[in-house]
């Protein structure tokens, strides 16, 4: 729609590529702090149908490239890295067949993903960042989901409460979300090195608890446990 609108608040949902944070002058993320995907869809690949298949490798790492069923035969497909790496067109494509070969991916579509890592501050006032806009995207795993409909819901609430919207909001997301962004940031430097995530992914192999915990961090709001830490250091080789 064209025209001029007021409003007491701005919840700012727009995306990575918000034109309102632009508009309130906070620059993008770093490129240490960036990654981008890219995502499409494909008949599933024989063996997969049904099956969520998550993949990573050594190369170019941290990277990984997934296949999640529809049920009706085809998957959502991708693979995504880390922008400081130089990546390119080129290179997602070559990734994505490097560790899903065969696959025959159709419609696909590049995004960028503003990691957690490099989230600015909330400000004061009536000008709420949410979601993508505000860089929650699970430096870990590039789920976004969970926060867009958490950091939604705790703007919509600072923003009928009355007083500075801003302030409100701030305390709510620290408050709701403060330890597990601490505990996310923290995982994700640790995930640089290879070693540790393998130790990760077997002990996560080994005890349901700590597959729990491992999902939680990377896809809702979980924490580092004492019981995850432990079962990975000890299968560190």
């Amino acid at each position: 729609m064209d025209g001029s609108f007021t409003a007491a608040v701005v919840v700012a949902a727009d995306g990575a590529e918000s034109v309102v944070r632009r508009a309130i002058g906070l620059g993008p993320n770093r490129d240490d702090q960036l990654a981008i995907a890219i995502r499409g869809y494909a008949p599933a690949l024989p063996g997969t149908d049904g099956v969520q298949v998550i993949l990573t490798t050594e190369q170019r790492w941290p990277a990984y490239a997934w296949s999640f069923p529809l049920g009706d035969g085809r998957a959502n497909v991708g693979y995504g890295e880390l922008v400081s790496g130089g990546v390119n067109r080129e290179g997602l494509l070559a990734g994505l067949q490097r560790l899903l070969p065969g696959v025959e991916a159709r419609e696909l579509k590049a995004h960028r993903l503003p990691l957690s890592t490099g989230r600015p501050r909330q400000r004061d006032g009536r000008v709420l960042l949410a979601g993508d806009a505000a860089s929650l995207i699970n430096p870990l795993t590039g789920e976004g989901i969970f926060y867009a409909v958490l950091s939604g819901a705790l703007a919509g609430g600072a923003a009928v409460r009355g007083g500075d919207a801003g302030a409100v909001y701030r305390r709510a997301l620290h408050l709701r979300l403060g330890r597990h962004l601490r505990h996310s940031s923290t995982a994700s430097w640790a995930s640089r090195l290879p070693t540790v995530m393998d130790a990760v992914f077997r002990a996560a192999g080994d005890d349901q608890r700590v597959f729990d915990d491992v999902v939680d961090l990377g896809l809702a709001d979980g924490r580092l446990t004492a019981r995850t830490l432990t079962a990975a250091a000890r299968r560190l080789r």
